[in-house]
This record gives C-alpha cells, structure tokens and sequence, in this order.
C-alpha cells in the first residue's frame, strides 16, 4: 500500500501543473498563412492594379500629345488631348505604388523559396484568377473604347498606338499570372518572374522619366494657377460690372465702389493681394488690366483648360495686358450702341 502511495505521489501531475508531459506544439512564427496571406496577396494586387493603370494612362498622353486627334468633338475632347494633371496624377501613382509592388513581389517569392509561404494556397490562386478576370474585363472595355473611337473618325496613328499599348499591357500581366498557375513552381525556381521583374521595371522607369518632359515644373505650374485664377477674377469683375451698370444706369467709379455693392466679386490680383486695374474708357466701356506670368496660349496646347464661364475670348500674352470691355446698354435706355457685352482684344499698356 505505501508502495503504491509512493509511486503515485511520483506520477506526473498533470492537473496540479507540476509536469507536462505534453509538450505544446511549436508553431513557426515565419509562416505566412491565413489573414496574413490575404493582406499580402491583396496588397500585391492593389499596387498592380494602380500599376498597369497608371502606365497605360500614361502612354496614352505620350499619343495624346505627339499625336493630337485630327477630328475633335466637344464630348471627347477631354480625353484625346494631353492633360497635364492626367500625366502629373499618373507619375505620382506610379512613384507610389511601383515601389510597393516590387517589393511585395520580392518577399513573397523569397516566402515561398523557403516554404513559409504555401505555393498551393488557395488565397493565392483565388487572387490569381481575380487578376487574370480584371486583366480581361479591362481589355475588353478600352477596346470597346479604342473600337468606339475608330468608328468615330479616329482611324489613324494614334487609334493603333492606344489599342497596341492595352494590348501589351493586358498581355504581359496576363501571360505572367497564367503562366504562374499553370505552374506550380513558376514563382520558386524559375527565372523567368525576375526577368519579367526587371524589363518591366526599366519601361516603367524610362515612361516616368520621359514624362518629365511633356509636363511643366512645379513653378510653371503655380504661375499658371494664378493666371487662371486672374482670368477667373476678371470674368467676375465683367459680371458684376454689366449688373451695376443695368442697375445704376453708369459704370462703378471704381473697383472698390462696385465691391461695396457686390461684396462676393473679387477684384484683387491672387497673387499680390493688391487691386486689379480699372480704368473707365467712356460711360459704356472700360479697361480691366493685370500682370499675367504666362500666355493662355500654353494653356490649351499644355491640356489646361482656360475658357471661364463659357467666355474663350479672355484671351492674353505675359506680361502687363488690358481687356477692352463695353458693357451691354439695357433697352429701356434707348442708347443706340447695344452691344452684348462683347470683349475685344486689348492692346498692351
């Protein structure tokens, strides 16, 4: 009896904690598996996404720019000549997000190398098919596009460029990810993913460089927001003056008597701060002047749009420039200069 006792005070107390022994299971914290996974997949296809879009919009302003649409309509005009802020906006997604996905790409290749990442987990097959289903919907939809633009008159150069650079795109994505599922150990012992890798980084570096010159420094840029904004002020200050003058019967005697009226017109330059000038030529017509950086010239052939409030005639060069201005006389009035608030083209002072 003690015998026993003494063999049972012995065992393993497995419920008072004493010993264990079960030994837990030791999980390798390098594993990549689960929630973890999917963020990374989907991280992935994020940035490729941002990616390929970025790169297509971009070489689609390189065609609109060397290659302007010989047929413009008013619908479409928007997209078949540069825009400056399309080609700044797709620089910047691919200074972001190009970055991300090479590096991405990178540690998940060397996690599947070293088996912490499973090369058949089913996340990545699922994120797979999902790239290859965007990668065709996308295709199917700028071709339609690019067909729609051919019906419409636009069979030249620049309609085959635009199809060929989809095209392209959709098929180096395409053949990467189909040739990855068909294969198992595609993206573990292949080389091709790294030559892939690298051509596609050099065309991404050379479209981001090239497009450094089809766009305007930061400073060019900022000059010509203030001349927008001055145009912008000046068509206010035409506004106003036209409704002072068919209230009152007379021009403002100046610019700060027809802010007393019409507190919401801006009438200072944006850039100073100080009063834009108002000169009163006759009891119907004066002169709006200011100091523009740029020629609204640019603004057009460098894809800025510059026609305020429907009126394309504000039109001027750098420098000092004055807009002629005749206000509309009412009816009632009976004068017999009735004109329709017509702006000509100034002189500079």
């Amino acid at each position: 009896m003690e015998q026993n006792l003494e063999q049972n005070s012995q065992a393993p107390m497995v419920n008072a904690g004493v010993v264990n022994t079960m030994a837990a299971p030791v999980v390798d914290q390098r594993l990549i598996k689960g929630p973890k996974a999917l963020f990374w997949y989907l991280t992935l296809f994020f940035s490729l996404s941002i990616t390929a879009f970025a790169i297509g919009g971009l070489w689609f302003q390189f065609i609109n720019k060397f290659l302007p649409k010989a047929i413009n309509n008013s619908y479409s005009m928007s997209f078949d000549r540069i825009s400056q802020t399309a080609v700044k906006m797709e620089i910047a997604s691919l200074i972001i997000a190009v970055p991300v996905f090479f590096l991405l790409s990178f540690f998940i290749r060397k996690a599947l190398a070293a088996g912490y990442l499973a090369v058949e987990s089913k996340i990545r097959l699922w994120i797979s098919y999902i790239i290859l289903f965007f990668v065709v919907a996308i295709a199917v939809g700028d071709l339609i596009a690019i067909l729609f633009s051919f019906l419409d008159g636009d069979f030249t150069n620049r309609f085959l460029l635009k199809a060929f650079a989809i095209l392209f795109i959709v098929a180096w994505i395409f053949s990467y990810y189909f040739l990855e599922l068909k294969s198992h150990v595609a993206l573990v012992g292949s080389n091709l993913p790294k030559i892939i890798g690298i051509l596609s980084l050099v065309i991404i570096v050379i479209s981001i460089i090239g497009s450094f010159f089809i766009i305007d420094s930061p400073m060019q840029t900022r000059k010509k927001a203030f001349d927008q904004k001055r145009v912008n002020n000046i068509s206010s200050i035409k506004s106003s003056v036209q409704s002072y003058y068919t209230q009152k019967g007379s021009l403002p005697a100046s610019l700060a008597d027809l802010q007393a009226n019409y507190s919401y017109g801006q009438i200072n330059d944006p850039e100073t701060g100080l009063p834009l000038e108002y000169k009163i030529i006759s009891a119907t017509s004066y002169k709006l002047c200011a100091d523009f950086d740029t020629n609204s010239e640019d603004q057009v052939n460098n894809g800025y749009s510059y026609d305020y409030y429907g009126n394309n005639s504000l039109k001027h060069p750098s420098g000092h420039y004055c807009f002629d201005v005749t206000v509309s006389v009412p009816a009632n009035k009976q004068l017999n200069n009735l004109d329709t608030n017509t702006v000509n083209l100034g002189t500079r002072q």
